[in-house]
């Protein structure tokens, strides 16, 4: 009965945006006023101290990290509008078609190894929102490229920016860095090939671009399946992951694996091509703007540089990070890091990357403009999802809920530790959040139930990142970007089940390894 009753948040989002196909914010506010009416009865937690201290400072707390996310994805459509507008989207999508003929192969590109990329440097949610247009530029309507962009960061959230989810659990447990990201590599492998297999036939299979631009270069498959595509996609990115996570710890592995992947893909795809002689003159699109390749790309090359710079020097981080708007209130706390900020870094990408395309400044003000517009529709929904999840936080419902899910599960407990890691992240959205808030749990739920506590820190972690594609306010926040306002629970029609597949995936393996 108290487990069910821990539930009921989730399963009415999950049963009205998936079952009834509500809008995130219905079933974000009726889930918030099902945890009003029953979760405090049940805890013992008197209604005074709800009204008078809990809910308030959720809401502060709220209103702090929505206005944080709502930063990133401003930073995002700023970007996003100034490449549509000043032709840079089409010169990118034309140098897309020049390494990679077939536009679907393309899509697969932008959506493994561009997100993870992304994810390994800025993380926080600029993957998906940076990908998802891209990816609907490219041909992709926009549920399906924002499922793409989801599905494909994934697994970089593991280590997450600069490894700060795994860094943030080894001060928790006492254990070091390295043996962390170690831990967590088994999991790593099945996930990702699953995930990337599953891209590359979403990628060939779901796309709406030009009916001559689908038909061609059908020779790759001849060489290679879309399965196959899939996995060596996955290969390009695990090996270099795998090698750096082992030998230097998680602040690389995501960031750099991606960059060498990209390479080995690509480079071995046109290998193949070249020895089977399958490659053909490109008829794709080319582009008609006078904008060279690297201006074109230059608000993301800028921000690749300012994140290298920002996170990798120690002394620039520090100073960066001192620049910080807090505030405290009866336990309660919230900061704002805006210089080193991912939606601070986005912006200056966006300013400095108009000037070097010599963007007109009627241009690059209604960019802002735009991208200010949109985040009047998601707003609301993203704030009641964070609500949701802080009022559950200090309520204590999340922790009574994963005693619960221990002590029923016994010797099976291996499986589900994966589970909680998931749970995490669907609560805060933050794969940091979530071994924050559970890394500690595990550490102890181990050594109570005789298993090491190794693989289940892993599981953690692990499951910590396959629970970012289902987090509400993820999508929302993703979702964003392409206009998909209302059309939430079309996006976990798809990202529930890979979710849930994966983490039987790493659960079953827990078990193995315990």
């Amino acid at each position: 009965m108290v487990l069910l009753a821990l539930c009921l948040p989730f399963l009415v989002i999950l049963v009205g945006m998936i079952g009834l196909r509500w809008s995130a914010l219905k079933a974000g506010f009726l889930a918030l006023c099902a945890s009003l009416l029953v979760l405090p009865l049940l805890l013992g937690i008197s209604l005074d101290h709800v009204i008078s201290k809990i809910m308030p400072g959720s809401i502060l707390e709220s209103a702090t990290t929505s206005i944080s996310i709502l930063w990133i994805i401003l930073g995002a459509l700023c970007i996003f509008y100034l490449q549509q507008a000043s032709g840079a989207l089409q010169t990118i999508q034309a140098l897309l078609t020049r390494l990679h003929p077939n536009p679907r192969v393309s899509g697969l590109f932008v959506a493994w190894f561009f997100s993870l990329f992304m994810e390994g440097a800025a993380g926080f949610g600029t993957s998906a929102a940076l990908a998802a247009p891209f990816l609907v530029a490219a041909g992709y309507r926009p549920v399906m490229a924002v499922v793409l962009a989801l599905w494909g960061h994934s697994l970089g959230v593991m280590f997450g920016a600069v490894g700060t989810p795994v860094i943030t659990q080894s001060a928790l447990v006492q254990q070091s860095e390295i043996v962390l990201a170690q831990s967590a590599l088994p999991f790593a492998w099945p996930g990702g090939i699953v995930l990337a297999i599953a891209l590359a036939w979403f990628c060939f299979h779901h796309y709406h671009g030009e009916p001559e631009a689908q038909t061609q270069h059908k020779g790759i498959m001849s060489v290679l399946s879309i399965g196959a595509i899939g996995a060596f996609a996955a290969l390009s990115f695990l090996l270099p992951f795998s090698v750096l996570a082992w030998w230097t710890g998680p602040e690389l592995p995501s960031l750099v694996g991606a960059l060498a992947g990209g390479l080995i893909f690509t480079f071995g795809l046109h290998t193949i091509a070249r020895l089977r002689k399958t490659a053909e003159p490109s008829a794709a699109l080319e582009s008609r703007t006078e904008m060279s390749n690297l201006s074109a790309l230059a608000p993301y090359l800028i921000l690749i540089l300012l994140v290298l710079i920002t996170r990798i020097e120690p002394s620039i981080k520090a100073q960066l990070q001192a620049l910080t708007l807090s505030w405290q209130w009866h336990g309660y706390s919230g900061s704002l890091a805006y210089a080193y900020h991912p939606g601070s870094l986005l912006l200056i990408s966006f300013l400095l990357g108009g000037i070097i395309q010599r963007a007109n400044p009627a241009l690059m003000r209604q960019a802002v403009f735009s991208a200010a517009h949109r985040l009047l529709f998601v707003a609301a929904a993203l704030f009641v999802m964070v609500l949701l999840s802080r009022f559950l936080l200090h309520l204590g419902a999340i922790d009574i809920l994963g005693q619960q899910v221990a002590i029923i599960t016994g010797v099976a407990w291996p499986f589900w530790s994966v589970w909680i890691g998931v749970l995490g992240t669907f609560i805060t959205g933050s794969a940091t959040s979530s071994n924050i808030l559970f890394s500690e749990f595990q550490q102890s739920a181990a050594q109570a139930s005789g298993n090491s506590a190794l693989p289940l820190l892993g599981g953690q972690t692990y499951g910590a990142a396959m629970g970012n594609m289902i987090c509400p306010h993820n999508i929302i926040a993703a979702g964003a970007t392409v206009n998909i306002q209302g059309q939430e629970g079309h996006v976990m029609r798809y990202t529930l089940p890979m979710s849930l597949f994966l983490a039987c995936l790493g659960g079953s393996l827990a078990l193995v390894l315990t």
